[in-house]
């Protein structure tokens, strides 16, 4: 299975942008690398983007949504 481009820690922020703060967004994407063990200096795989946005999906709303979205686009063919 071949797994469209994935996002940096920076460009995810970007996406939870679109539903909260600034600071609200690099807050919880933050939070949600270092609960997922990823690192923040280079674009995440495509398997460590899964697990940032599992770790966000359990913001729940419309963080949830984005972070669904983003792992759909990454699963998809």
């Amino acid at each position: 299975m071949r797994m469209n481009r994935v996002l940096s820690i920076d460009e995810l922020t970007a996406e939870i942008r679109t539903v909260t703060s600034g600071s609200d967004a690099r807050a919880v994407v933050n939070r949600a690398s270092r609960v997922a063990g990823v690192p923040n200096d280079r674009p995440l795989e495509a398997l460590e983007l899964l697990q940032v946005c599992e770790a966000l999906a359990v913001k729940g709303g419309l963080i949830q949504e984005i972070a669904e979205l983003i792992a759909s686009r990454t699963l998809r063919p």
